[in-house]
């Protein structure tokens, strides 16, 4: 009694009060989230071995997407081959602890980014057998797949996935009457929440905040990719050696 007497005299009611709202909203919170988490995969992404992180870039997508409120979308474009798959890879893989879930979407074309949505389907149902989404067929209808998917997405407390979307490069533009163009709007969901991610090799793909990526302009970073694919260790200075396995040195 003593030591209630004691709390209560330290603490206000109001204070307890508004102690017990913030705890009890951050259980809910942590709750909620957990709720829509699914296990951390990126199928359907073609990962190199030598990939040299950009820093720079890396830093850049991850201030648009984590900060403000609402749905948040960046998209990376440049020439083909010059890394923008293999940097949405490295920051999936770096920030996957910050995402309840993370799905990978190849819209090179139609059929391709329905299977995406298929793959993503099988992946919340085997997390989440209650979500319906296991008992979808998949040779029968991949619009209804899609439009499941995006339903889930869409659930009011589902705010913290990242969707990206890689290859966009056949867009729907304005003008543009080729009838194989992909409209990336069909494939996004309809709540205003969550995080979207693009690569493509147009600047004209003006969804979100645009981050051109150029040549790697660091002699450094250079090297280094270099080194790996000759099996080189190469340095600025100019001298390299060669590394060798155990039974090359014999």
């Amino acid at each position: 009694m003593y030591w209630l007497e004691v709390r209560v005299g330290t603490w206000t009611t109001s204070t307890i009060r508004d102690c017990s709202y913030f705890y009890i909203n951050a259980r809910l919170e942590k709750n909620d989230n957990e709720a829509f988490s699914i296990v951390f995969s990126l199928s359907g992404a073609s990962k190199t071995e030598h990939f040299v992180a950009r820093e720079e870039e890396l830093a850049q997508i991850d201030q648009v997407l984590r900060s403000g409120d609402g749905r948040q979308a960046v998209t990376i474009h440049g020439l083909g081959g010059i890394g923008k798959t293999q940097l949405a890879i490295a920051y999936a893989v770096r920030h996957r602890a910050d995402f309840s879930a993370i799905f990978w979407f190849n819209i090179k074309d139609r059929d391709s980014v329905k299977q995406s949505f298929a793959r993503a389907a099988r992946r919340i149902a085997t997390d989440y057998p209650s979500s319906g989404l296991g008992g979808l067929d998949e040779e029968e209808d991949l619009d209804k797949v899609v439009g499941a998917v995006k339903r889930w997405l869409d659930q009011p407390k589902n705010t913290r996935w990242l969707m990206v979307f890689d290859n966009y490069d056949n867009p729907k533009l304005p003008g543009v009457t080729n009838p194989t163009v992909v409209d990336i709007y069909r494939f996004l969901p309809e709540a205003y929440h969550g995080s979207v991610l693009i690569t493509t090799r147009l600047s004209a793909v003006k969804l979100g905040y645009q981050i051109p990526i150029q040549k790697l302009s660091n002699l450094d970073d250079g090297l280094r990719i270099i080194s790996h694919s000759s099996g080189r260790n190469i340095t600025a200075e100019g001298n390299f050696s060669i590394a060798l396995s155990g039974e090359e040195r014999c």
